[in-house]
């Protein structure tokens, strides 16, 4: 047998072990994994321009299902209350001491994606009325339970922003609504909404 023979020999067999070694690694490298579920921090990013805060933890599961709870507070925008039927007698101003929002709704799209989110909300929030004009003020807990929607724009890997809308049932749950007799009239149904900013990171 020649030279040429043997190089060719030692050629193909150079190959063949190439190719297995290439063929087992490619076998045993590791995927990376897709997040079992996702966890982030936001806020109202309007609160805080009312004066107020807010503070939510949402969780996000592999099936796009999403539980959120939240805290926070903030001054009720004189717009809101110029609709009442006695704010030309009393002129309210109010404040939300305190709100917490409980929050179930289903991503379309999953968790760390884009897209839109559906599901229901409850709020509890404590009010302070006032009103200068007949001088005095009262407390009362209305509490809001409704359907809400929202859509999800992600700026890089974890930061994203949504604006969200929701529409509820509302009442009151405890305290008096009115001020030296002139009742301020929480209505049943509204809708609200707001812009949401957060940082979500994959678990």
């Amino acid at each position: 047998m020649n030279t040429n023979y043997y190089t060719s020999v030692i050629a193909g067999l150079v190959l063949a072990s190439g190719l297995c070694t290439s063929a087992y690694g490619q076998a045993i490298e590791p995927k990376p994994e897709t997040p079992k579920a996702s966890i982030a921090i936001e806020a109202d990013a309007l609160a805080y321009t009312l004066p107020g805060y807010s503070g939510v933890v949402s969780i996000t599961l592999r099936n796009g299902l999403q539980f959120a709870a939240g805290q926070g507070r903030y001054e009720v925008p004189s717009l809101l209350l110029k609709g009442e039927d006695n704010y030309d007698t009393a002129k309210w101003k109010a404040t939300s001491t305190s709100v917490q929002v409980l929050r179930m709704t289903y991503r379309f799209n999953g968790r760390m994606k884009n897209g839109l989110a559906l599901g229901g909300i409850f709020l509890n929030q404590n009010w302070r009325l006032r009103s200068e004009r007949l001088g005095g003020e009262t407390t009362f807990l209305p509490m809001s339970a409704g359907v809400t929607a929202r859509y999800y724009f992600h700026v890089g890997k974890h930061f994203y922003i949504y604006p969200t809308v929701a529409f509820t049932r509302n009442w009151v749950h405890s305290g008096d609504t009115s001020v030296r007799g002139v009742k301020y009239d929480v209505a049943k149904w509204g809708p609200n909404g707001s812009v949401h900013v957060g940082w979500e990171w994959g678990l």
